[in-house]
């Protein structure tokens, strides 16, 4: 098969070219017009989205996962544009975790089409002074056996674990366990100090749960976890760019000072994703879906999104008036180069041909994974 467009994104600018897809991979990329081809004409051809960052759809979550639902998730996410995902759970019940790390264990060694799962990301129960939504009953301190516990249930699947380091009361061997074993860690939910948040970052933390978002924030004297996110240049972090979570002057500043190798742009999506607005009583929550498409609890807390992440990425390029490259690389490149992925992220010869097609809007017309075609799924 092969694809061609005037806007194919490689090397970091979108030029005309013809993308040769053999089996799962790119072997080959050739001049415009030089073979019979699939014409897109001027649409935009990205490598594959990933979101590093997102929790559930159409009622369902990660943290009460069935097989049923997963297939539902990932059946659906190729309308986005999105190739792969984080499952990422929360605060909940710690048997219902484990069962639902089990469930998708079983779910991906039985095999499944749609979007891959890169792995999973432990955005609780390790949350501290900034919980936002997060429920404070399931709340644990970090340690070691659970990183274990967690890992094993999910069959070595987890790669991705954010901790509030002002709760390691001033340990961070948590830190460097994860590292050791291969697992990336964020700060996120937290109210630590900048220096905390440098002891973590000397222990291996490499980056930052949606930036601005339940974390103490700049101030002169006080620079925070947001001082800690921008002022280190190593550390990834990331952005819920939709303008609700972020004024988009706030997101604009941030990808300045992350650069076009460090952003990473994310959902934060819920069960209620999908769902039409007004209230709504999902998994032991109150949520509203506001006509914007925000989502808070009744008192007002932001709980997460129904974002999709082709409308996050347009509302980045638009709104935020982030570089169309910073933002190209947040949902493509830089989360597959955090997380270790080295086949995925990029149009290259010899990676997975996992590929979205744009129009100039940034709406979906075709989505490929491992080089197969996907429907898209009407929410």
């Amino acid at each position: 098969m092969i694809l061609q467009s005037k806007n194919v994104y490689i090397d970091e600018q979108l030029q005309p070219c013809q993308i040769v897809i053999e089996g799962h991979k790119i072997t080959a990329l050739l001049p415009y017009d030089s073979e019979p081809c699939v014409d897109y004409g001027d649409a935009i051809i990205l490598p594959g989205l990933i979101d590093m960052h997102n929790h559930g759809y159409l009622g369902g979550q990660a943290d009460k996962a069935t097989k049923e639902w997963l297939k539902l998730w990932t059946d659906y996410l190729p309308s986005e544009g999105v190739t792969s995902t984080m499952f990422c759970f929360s605060c909940a019940d710690l048997n219902d975790l484990l069962n639902c790390l089990k469930t998708l264990d079983e779910f991906i060694q039985e095999g499944h089409e749609g979007t891959q799962i890169a792995g999973v990301y432990s955005e609780g129960p390790f949350v501290g002074l900034k919980p936002g939504a997060q429920n404070l009953d399931y709340m644990i301190i970090p340690d070691a056996q659970w990183i274990d516990k967690f890992n094993e249930a999910c069959g070595n699947r987890m790669n991705y674990v954010m901790i509030a380091p002002e709760m390691l009361d001033g340990n961070y061997d948590v830190i460097r366990y994860c590292v050791d074993h291969g697992i990336r860690v964020a700060i996120g939910h937290s109210g630590a100090t900048f220096d905390i948040c440098k002891e973590a970052i000397n222990a291996g933390a490499t980056s930052f749960t949606h930036t601005y978002n339940g974390m103490s924030g700049l101030h002169h004297r006080e620079p925070g976890v947001l001082g800690a996110a921008m002022y280190f240049d190593q550390c990834y972090c990331e952005l819920i760019s939709d303008g609700i979570h972020v004024h988009p002057v706030a997101a604009n500043l941030l990808a300045k000072m992350k650069g076009k190798d460090k952003l990473m742009l994310v959902t934060d999506s819920v069960s209620v994703k999908g769902l039409k607005p007004g209230y709504h009583a999902l998994n032991g929550l109150e949520l509203i879906i506001g006509d914007d498409g925000s989502v808070k609890m009744p008192d007002g807390t932001i709980c997460g999104s129904c974002n999709c992440l082709n409308k996050v990425l347009k509302t980045a390029i638009e709104t935020a008036h982030i570089d169309p490259v910073t933002a190209y690389n947040a949902v493509c490149k830089n989360p597959y180069e955090f997380l270790g992925i080295n086949t995925k992220g990029k149009i290259s010869v010899g990676y997975d041909a996992d590929l979205v097609v744009f129009d100039q809007n940034y709406d979906v017309l075709d989505t490929f994974i491992l080089g197969c075609r996907f429907e898209k799924v009407t929410q």
